[in-house]
């Protein structure tokens, strides 16, 4: 039998890429058998052997990549021999061609499938009609009320260090996702600095979770209140929810069924989504009932934003909305701010616990 003909192999790579990323894929299947199924099971390896080291392994894949694709250029244009600029060129192309197809295939197969999952409004009692206007400002009042009577707890004792955040923080995370009906938990994911770590100060990101080695990245410039709301936001990404209002939601379930510290994050991240929900002025009356020392960390969190490049800070977004619409996100990074639809629109218990509309895939 012979073998099969490079140029196929590529092709067919090339081909099944591009299926792929344009097929339909029922959320439903996608939810019982990858979400649910094959993907919690992965995570739990993959995560765990990325949680060994403190060195993020999302660095050494780039620095690996960047090395081949060096390497790989050089040889290239070495062979290129009698055949031309031209024809090196074009093989050059194809064969950048068939490395992205084969990167992406990695990706959907060890965490990008989650996109496709169906959406937490199908599973959490959630009904649309109970977004309006009186429950925003519902909502709005209550985040006031939480963060001043949680700003003393709080601050009354050392904020942990991103170390330390795991220990404090995975009890509750875990209960989250067995509240939602999860058969299985993720494994919670170390927070990692990375090489990119002078980037998200400038493009005025908080965090990332790393697509292929399920790891945690978080910027370091990030405000210890802010930590424990940002730490359960890429846990939920671990634990794979992919669109970012749901990693918002399930990130703020973990923080409210957390210890004072976590509840306060949780608040003080939603009442800052808030702001693209409620009208300004009720907005601006809300900040003026908040104590002094609540409204002092918002400021502080307004004012470290504020200190990204503009350029950089625009052309990321503009990169991430891309990227997120080009994974059937249709509103893009405006997908953020949804979180408070999706708590607005949710039945809890006493408790504070999600309630499900029916009995899990």
């Amino acid at each position: 039998m012979k073998p099969t003909p490079p140029f196929v192999v590529k092709s067919g790579l090339v081909a099944l890429a591009a299926v792929a990323a344009v097929a339909p894929t029922p959320p439903a299947r996608v939810e019982s058998m990858y979400s649910r199924g094959v993907y919690l099971s992965l995570q739990r390896v993959i995560t765990g052997a990325s949680n060994l080291t403190r060195v993020a392994v999302l660095d050494v894949l780039l620095g690996l990549a960047i090395v081949a694709a060096a390497v790989w250029l050089v040889a290239r244009i070495r062979r290129r021999g009698s055949s031309g600029w031209g024809r090196t060129l074009l093989r050059i192309v194809g064969d950048a061609l068939v490395a992205s197809a084969c990167v992406y295939l990695v990706f959907l197969a060890v965490w990008g499938l989650n996109y496709r999952r169906q959406s937490l409004r199908a599973t959490l009692d959630f009904d649309q009609t109970r977004i309006t206007h009186d429950a925003l400002g519902a909502l709005l009042n209550r985040a006031v009320d939480e963060l001043n009577s949680l700003h003393g707890p709080a601050h009354g004792r050392e904020w942990p260090s991103l170390d330390a955040m795991p220990a404090a923080l995975a009890p509750a995370f875990e209960e989250a996702q067995r509240g939602l009906g999860l058969p299985r938990t993720a494994v919670v994911g170390r927070p990692k600095s990375s090489l990119l770590s002078w980037y998200f100060p400038r493009a005025a990101i908080d965090g990332m979770t790393d697509p292929f080695a399920l790891e945690v990245i978080v910027n370091p410039e990030v405000l210890p209140f802010e930590r424990p709301a940002v730490l359960a936001h890429e846990w939920a990404h671990l634990a794979g929810f992919a669109d970012e209002s749901e990693a918002s939601f399930v990130g703020w379930i973990a923080c409210v069924q957390g210890d004072e510290q976590a509840r306060y994050s949780a608040w003080l991240s939603l009442f800052l989504h808030l702001a693209s929900d409620v009208p300004a002025d009720e907005y601006r009356a809300a900040m003026d009932r908040l104590d002094s020392g609540a409204r002092d960390d918002l400021q502080a969190i307004v004012a470290r934003v504020r200190r990204a490049v503009p350029i950089v800070r625009t052309a990321a977004r503009r990169v991430y909305d891309g990227y997120l619409k080009a994974n059937r996100v249709k509103s893009g990074v405006k997908s953020y701010d949804e979180v408070v639809a999706l708590i607005a629109g949710t039945r809890f218990d006493s408790a504070g616990r999600p309630l499900l509309r029916r009995a899990n895939p």
